[in-house]
């Protein structure tokens, strides 16, 4: 009752529309008054329930549970909204009562590991909080000491008072500019807006962009900008706006390491930890479960032992008895037996369970479960039956339907049909001829019918139990009954068409059949439906979060958002706009604008800032559900495609392994067997033998040539089919395809001789196999591992040069010598760079300018020098026709390609005049001479052929991508072709209505202009398949895709205008598509990349000849740390009498540490207390403000700076006095002290500029702010979690190089190529080619391309540079030329945000949870990050960083530390002895250890890194060594660092002392002394025993000396 009650609650609220001025429809009225009763029967739930449980005090009390909590705040607020009238509507909680039902199903595993998963990441996201917001804070402060007051300047007409934007003059531009104020920047900035000189002029009255929410005026309002700058929405345009107040020159310093540090990195460890969290929550509920099973299992089995021992002593009672007659007997015998059989088949159906109904059951006429009762006697009658002639004839006709079902033509011809289906459907488009229209109103009968033939004839040959086995007929079954409706719908109502018959296209995923994908793409079908659960689960606590916050932000925000100049589309008046809204905010669209309305709907504009306190409500959403509920959907892919990777794995395994045992099969049979009719005929039988074993196939689809369908089961994706003779044909192609296999495997080697990179199972053609077994390729190959090597010189290839340069040529000696040459490489490399260089510094606009014919010249140079590499190459390599020769290498293909195109473009540069964009397409692949490095960067290579692998992986998903993607692109064509035109007059709504003129009123303008009437179509339309596919794909990446939905659900019909609000239904479309594609598909694509570079890292691991098991990533990672760390130094002055000495001990004490952290938190707040109050200053009216004339204002800057400088004096002295401490050699020792110096320094510059400079230089003296901020970054030393998370993003950093290096070549390729197709294109600040974002030149190209990158709006940038944009006057290109090309921006921008954002960015989040495991991993293990603590505690000891400390002060100082770095204080001390018998350092003379080789030793114990018994430790100790050698070959060059890791045996044995030693004497010594005691206790015993036995015995003599004790005794 009380759950009904809830959905009744969320129901009433939900039907509440919400109008303006709280004004209420009679159903709002009428529902209001259900309020009461609501809240009464919650009343009545939390009275029962407080009665039955008690209130707090005790146990298991009401408020002690969190639901119970909620329901109480629920029923308080309640009753108190009925009692008071007041403002705030408290209703709003009742809406969290919807998660109540969380409680009901949270026994559901699958919800459960979803939810605990979230709540157990909590205390790691919580810290990953705590980081972010220390970063926005930073950020902030230095926004605000840079841009504060920068945005309230505009410009204003001549003439006019007030700061109304009535006033402000746009000009030419979309909307109103922040300008350069010259009174209050008065150092000259280069580029920024200036107002037009005699009509405006730039006066600091403006409120400033977005109602003045977009600022940096005070701490509030610059957090809450670098928060949305963070989430990349909006932050393009804070930069411009600061580009226009103050100059383009260092904005781009604040602002793009925001976004790199904020959003690649710190929101990114969000999804590193979620993920973790998953993995570890689906581990432990499916270890609890399968617990769980095999105990009740075991239960059953042994109540089941137990009852059968009953009734087995029972009868033996009975057979025992006299009167049990025989008949009683022998019944008994004959049950026992058959309960025998009975359980000899029980034990062994399980591993029979998965293959029960297998094909011969199908083609045997054995029947499945209750199909099979009565129909005996049925058979019987027809066999013997009037009609039995014609039941055969039916028997036989059946069979060889099925027979004709499972044939490979009929396969085929279903395929070839549904392919023909698919391109007739995808052939419509808006504005095809008749014909077409009628043609493909016929061909939909057409395929309908034979569709449905095909159906009915499956389920006649099949059978209807069997047919609907298969998931696949399920599917098509579905979609044909659908089709059927459809179709009858459409000839009822004209034209309306779902497009629903378009998805018989995902029939063609059966092709992957006969592909080597299938197995992979099947394996990650099933690992998905296993965790389908899991997604429900997910999409179900995905609805009740947007419900919930959909509810609350209806009571919020209902009927508030209705402003003068209109609603804006995202609001939440009514119950599906608020889904909607809150659904948009979620996907991360534009959601700063709905905040921009809902705080300006609560205040902003009249100076009442109570708006910006519902802020809140947007930043809660966004950080919940954008980042924290959809990453776990990316946490479910990544652990998904790990589980398929595994399967296919191992599956893999299996087939390399049966493989290999036929051709050991057959390399017997050729050893045993000379002659050749023998030897074939027994390869046929063995190869039969194969092709049997061969069948074991895992179908999940009807008939194809690979699998059958017969059987009821094996449709079903964990079914696998044992089947013999299943298909002749098919097993015939089998063992013809084995046949082929095993022929050729015998050639295999001699074709492995290509090792640059072309694949070598491509070359194993039939051609090949004509070579001979006397040729010698299988020598070259060997060579060509060993050139690879560093060191000496390749050899040359023992083959001829282009049929004329042999071996010993002299000509091609000398190219070999040449090639060889040490410096060759080194050379090209600098050219390829000299040659970058000169592409970027090229002259887009101007083709003839002087710069760009110098560079010309240097071009033919360059062109020179790569033709000769070329010639030389060739030359000693050879063309092709041999291994390894030039052409065999993909990389020279691509050499060879950039110099041919060059050579010819330079050739026809003066003679094809006509062909001139051929020609400068053709020198545009200059771009791609970067590239060439790839190969000659070993570390570079390894990042790029991990983005290959990630590509070779990702291929089969791609194409799975493709065909969902045009299903949907069918079906939006279906629904929206021809419905997206409008008139610019908007009470127009046809092409024939929308012609004239009509007058237009502009924002703040007064009188209206005449302006022509258009009739025009939205940018993004589903007119054709090309554009729908292209409109989807926007959507997909999350941009712009607000405006497409309010564009389809105002369409209305085809060639009419928009009628807002007319297809509401319509969004059911596009969250469809966004939980398909972007919360699914773009996650999976994200996941492969993650899982490919972890691969990755374990392959190098693994070619390093490791065992897996013996080092994991953290274990190489701790080494690392030990190979290269080293003891710090604490400096102490040695008289303790001195003045210095007593400095020293101030400085290092703990309370003169808390008041230097003391005085950063105050300066911190202080340098938050700055705030911009320009407006009110200039204009003398308040506005709410404190202050209400410009000098209180000029008063509180002054008490300002006053405190800064107070406090730059205290941190002079904390300086001063540290370096009167430790000396000046000492002090710049700590890296920590060199940062204290130079800020204060900069602190100090700072207010010696701030007092006595003046801002007439050039140099921007405001960079020394940035010291101010500077001290912050001093806090984060203090606390542990925040330095672990530090030093993982300094590992983080380590690892990223070559991926940035790659990232940046990937820009640089994009950024040349815009640069030479749209660099001149006219700017046009309406468009998004403006004077802000352009291909002007190489830098503005990178700034655009980032922009792209983070997504923010390219598509615009896409629009702009389509053909028939006007051309920039400078480019001598006239109006009758345009700039631009369709084509080319289509391909450009679809394939820079496909490679950008769905690959390479998408390696930083690889790295980041490659590197931060360690968040959720078991603390206990030892880890990188813990090992910073063992240098801490060393220092402690050792302050002069010798390296060395006595063997006792290292057992002190591991018991001190906590696990998993020492012992702990709590650890007994015989087992602390164990460990250090374990390490066994050696100890010097002086009875010291070393740093290294303790700190070694410990992680090699902890670890467990290459430790066994005793006796094989020296041979560990050996591998280890040489294991080092291999993965550290620069380290381990140095011998005694070697040493000092690993100590020779020398060192260890002989008379050298060592801890073990030590130690092992101590606990000898504490057994002896135990054994002692133990000795003496006894003996003490023993002692006291015989004593004993004295006195008794003595008593007894006694007793029997005294006559009546004797006589009491007897």
């Amino acid at each position: 009752m009380v759950l009904l009650t809830i959905i009744a609650n969320c129901i009433v609220l939900a039907l509440e529309e919400h109008l303006p001025n709280d004004d209420k429809t009679p159903l709002a009225v009428q529902l209001e008054e259900t309020e009461i009763y609501f809240v009464v029967i919650f009343l009545v739930e939390a009275l029962l329930k407080i009665v039955a449980l008690g209130f707090v005090l005790h146990k298991g009390a009401y408020l002690r549970n969190i639901w119970n909590i909620m329901d109480f705040v629920v029923v308080v607020t309640g009753i108190i909204t009925m009692a008071a009238s007041s403002q705030l509507d408290l209703r709003t909680l009742r809406a969290v009562r919807v998660l109540r039902p969380l409680k009901l199903v949270s026994g559901i595993p699958s919800l459960q590991v979803v939810l605990k998963s979230i709540i157990r990441a909590m205390t790691p996201l919580l810290q990953v909080c705590l980081l972010v917001f220390f970063a926005i804070i930073i950020f902030a402060i230095v926004g605000l000491e840079f841009y504060s007051g920068a945005f309230k300047s505009a410009c204003f007409k001549l003439g006019t008072v007030g700061n109304d934007e009535e006033n402000i003059y746009i000009g030419d531009e979309a909307n109103i500019r922040p300008c350069w104020d010259k009174t209050q920047n008065a150092a000259g900035y280069f580029d920024a807006f200036k107002c037009q000189e005699n009509v405006s002029e730039c006066r600091a009255r403006w409120v400033g962009p977005n109602y003045g929410i977009t600022s940096f005026d005070n701490i509030a309002y610059a957090m809450l900008t670098v928060f949305q700058c963070i989430t990349m929405e909006g932050w393009t345009e804070v930069l411009y706006y600061t580009n226009d107040a103050i100059g383009p020159y260092i904005n781009w310093l604040y602002f793009y390491p925001l976004i790199i540090l904020g959003s690649f990195f710190m929101l990114n460890l969000v999804l590193g930890v979620l993920s973790g969290e998953f993995a570890k929550e689906r581990l432990r509920v499916e270890n609890r479960r399968s617990y769980i099973k095999l105990r009740r299992q075991q239960q059953i089995d042994m109540e089941l032992s137990g009852y059968l021992e009953w009734i087995c002593k029972a009868e033996e009672v009975i057979l025992n008895e006299e009167r049990t007659t025989d008949e009683d007997k022998l019944r008994i015998m004959e049950a026992r037996k058959r309960a025998a059989t009975k359980m000899k088949k029980m034990g062994k159906e399980p591993s029979d369970e998965n293959n029960e109904d297998n094909d011969d059951d199908l083609l045997s006429d054995i029947n499945i479960g209750s199909y099979s009762l009565g129909r005996s006697k049925i058979q019987s009658r027809k066999r013997t039956g009037r009609c039995a002639a014609f039941w055969k004839a039916e028997k036989h006709f059946r069979y060889s339907l099925r027979r004709l079902v499972k044939s490979q033509p009929f396969y085929w011809t279903v395929i070839v049909l549904v392919f023909l289906n698919t391109v007739c459907t995808a052939s419509e488009h808006y504005g095809q001829a008749e014909w077409h229209e009628q043609f493909l109103y016929y061909t939909e009968f057409v395929f309908l019918g034979l569709f449905i033939f095909e159906m009915l004839i499956k389920m006649y040959g099949l059978g209807i139990r069997t047919y609907f086995q298969s998931s696949f007929n399920i599917f098509d079954c579905g979609v044909i009954i659908v089709s059927i409706i459809e179709v009858i719908w459409s000839y009822y109502k004209d034209g309306a068409s779902f497009g629903i018959s378009t998805l018989r296209a995902l029939r063609l995923l059966r092709v992957f059949k006969v592909t080597r994908y299938w197995s992979s793409l099947r394996n990650l079908v099933v690992s998905l439906l296993s965790s389908m659960r899991s997604i429900v689960s997910l999409l179900f606590l995905l609805f009740l979060f947007i419900l919930i916050f959909a509810l609350l932000g209806m009571q919020l925000f209902g009927g508030e958002m209705n402003f003068d100049d209109g609603r804006p589309d995202a609001h939440f008046d009514t119950f599906p706009i608020a889904l909607l809204t809150v659904f948009q905010i979620l996907t991360g669209a534009d959601w700063n604008e709905v905040m921009y309305a809902g705080i300006r709907a609560h205040g902003i504009e009249e100076g009442d800032k109570t708006g910006m306190f519902y802020s809140i409500y947007f930043i809660i959403l966004v950080v919940f559900g954008n980042y924290t509920l959809l990453n776990v959907f990316l946490a479910i892919a990544v652990d998904n495609l790990t589980n398929a990777q595994e399967m296919t794995a191992a599956e893999e395994e299996e087939e390399v392994g049966r493989k290999e045992h036929l051709e050991e099969v057959r390399k017997d049979v050729q050893n045993q067997f000379t002659d050749q009719s023998q030897r074939n005929k027994l390869e046929k039988e063995v190869l039969e033998e194969g092709a049997a074993v061969q069948a074991v196939t895992v179908n999940i689809c009807p008939p194809s040539p690979a699998n059958n369908e017969e059987n009821p089961k094996v449709s079903n994706f964990n079914y696998i089919s044992f089947s013999k003779d299943s298909n002749h044909q098919n097993d015939l192609k089998n063992n013809k395809n084995t046949a082929n296999a095993v022929a050729k495997k015998s050639n295999i080697s001699q074709n492995e001789f290509d090792n640059d990179g072309l694949d070598t199972e491509n070359n194993n053609k039939p051609a090949d196999s004509n070579n001979s077994e006397e040729d010698p390729p299988p020598q070259p190959p060997k060579k060509e591992e060993e050139e690879g090597a560093f060191g000496g010189p390749r050899p040359m290839l023992p083959y001829s040069s282009m049929f004329i340069f042999g071996p010993k040529n002299p000509i091609r000696r000398f190219c070999h010598f040449v090639v060889n040459l040490r410096y060759f490489d080194l050379f090209i490399m600098i050219v390829i760079c000299a040659s970058s260089f000169a592409l970027a510094t090229e002259e887009p606009v101007n083709e003839k300018a002087l710069r760009n014919q110098i560079l010309n010249y240097f071009d033919y140079v360059f062109t020179i020098v790569f033709t000769i590499e070329m010639i030389l190459k060739v030359i000693d390599l050879g063309v092709f026709l041999h291994p390894g020769s030039y052409c065999r290498n993909l990389w020279n293909i691509l050499d060879a390609t950039v110099v041919i195109c060059a050579l010819v473009a330079f050739f026809f540069q003066d003679t094809a005049s006509k062909n001139l964009n051929t020609i400068k397409s053709m020198r545009v692949l200059r771009v791609l001479r970067p590239l060439k490095t790839i190969n000659r960067v070993p570390k570079l290579k390894a990042v790029f052929d991990c983005v290959v692998n990630s590509l070779k992986n990702v291929a089969n998903i791609l194409i799975v991508y493709m065909l969902f993607q045009l299903i949907f692109a069918v079906i939006a064509v279906q629904l929206f072709k021809g419905k997206f035109f409008y008139c610019t007059d908007e009470s127009k709504s046809t092409e024939e209505e929308c012609r004239g003129q009509f007058f237009y009123y502009e924002e703040f303008e007064d009188t209206p202009t005449v302006q022509n009437r258009e009739w025009l179509r939205h940018d993004f339309h589903y007119d054709n398949l090309f554009e729908a596919m292209l409109t989807l794909f926007t959507v997909t990446t999350g941009e712009g895709w607000p405006n497409i939905l309010h564009n389809s659900m105002d369409s209305t019909y085809e060639d009419q205008g928009p009628k807002p609000g007319n297809r509401m239904e319509m969004a059911i479309f596009y969250v469809v598509f966004f939980i398909v594609f972007p919360f699914f598909f773009v996650n999976i694509f994200v996941a492969l990349i993650i899982i490919t570079f972890q691969d990755q890292g374990e392959a190098e691991l693994e070619d390093a000849q490791l065992d897996k098991n013996q080092l994991s990533a953290i274990d190489k990672q701790c080494i690392d740390f030990a190979i290269n760390a080293r003891p710090t130094s604490r400096y102490m002055p040695k008289n303790k009498k001195t003045i210095k000495y007593k400095i020293w001990k101030l400085v290092v004490s703990t309370k003169f540490e808390y008041f230097v952290m003391t005085l950063i938190a105050l300066n911190t707040i202080v340098l938050m207390m700055k705030f911009s109050n320009k407006t009110s200053g200039d204009t003398g009216q308040g506005r709410g403000q404190d202050f209400q004339n410009n000098q209180d204002q000029h008063k509180y800057e002054r008490v300002l700076i006053s405190i800064n400088i107070i406090f730059t004096i205290l941190f002079t002295i904390e300086c001063v006095l540290k370096l009167l401490a430790f000396g000046i050699k000492n002090y710049f020792h700590d890296p920590w002290n060199v940062f204290d110096f130079i800020t204060v320094v900069g602190s100090i510059i700072d207010v010696l500029v701030n007092e006595f400079g003046t801002y007439n230089s050039m140099f921007n003296v405001g960079v020394f702010r940035l010291f101010r901020a500077a001290r912050l970054i001093k806090l984060l030393r203090q606390g542990y979690t925040i330095r672990l998370l530090l030093w993982t993003f300094l590992q983080s950093f380590k690892a990223l190089p070559y991926v940035c290096l790659l990232i940046l070549m990937l820009f640089f390729i994009f950024a040349i190529i815009g640069m030479q197709v749209f660099g001149n294109i006219k700017l046009d600040s309406q468009t998004d080619i403006n004077r802000h974002n352009n291909f002007r030149n190489f830098l503005y190209a990178l700034m655009l391309l980032f922009r792209c990158a983070t997504g923010e709006n390219w598509q615009a940038i896409m629009m702009a540079c389509l053909s028939g944009r006007p051309c920039d006057p400078e480019s001598g290109l006239n109006p009758p030329k345009t700039c631009g090309s369709s084509a080319i921006a289509y391909v450009y921008f679809v394939s820079f945000m496909f490679l950008s954002s769905f690959l390479m960015l998408n390696l930083f989040v690889a790295v980041i949870m490659d590197n931060f495991d360690y968040l959720t991993r078991d603390s206990s293990i030892l880890g990188p990050h813990h090992l910073d603590e063992y240098v801490r505690e060393w220092a402690e000891i050792d302050p002069g960083a010798t390296g060395r400390i006595n063997y006792q002060d290292m057992y002190e100082m591991l018991k001190n530390m906590e696990p998993p770095v020492g012992f702990g204080k709590n650890c007994p001390t015989k087992f602390a002895y164990r460990k250090l018998i374990r390490m066994n350092m050696p100890v010097a003379n002086d009875n010291t250890v070393h740093f290294t080789t303790t700190l070694f030793a410990l992680i090699r114990e902890s670890l467990s890194i290459k430790m066994g018994p005793v006796e094989e430790m020296d041979k560990l100790d050996d591998e280890l060594r040489e294991l080092i050698r291999k993965m550290w070959p620069v380290q381990a060059r140095k011998k005694k660092l070697l040493n000092l890791l690993v100590p020779h045996n020398s060192e260890l044995n002989d008379n050298h002392m060592t801890v073990g030693k030590i130690y092992v004497g101590l606990i000898i010594a504490e057994n002896w002394r135990a054994y002692k005691a133990s000795q003496s206790k006894m003996n003490n015993l023993k002692m006291v025993e015989d004593k004993e036995e004295v006195s008794n015995h003595g008593d007894t003599q006694s007793a029997d000396l005294d006559p009546k004790t004797a006589t009491t005794s007897v």
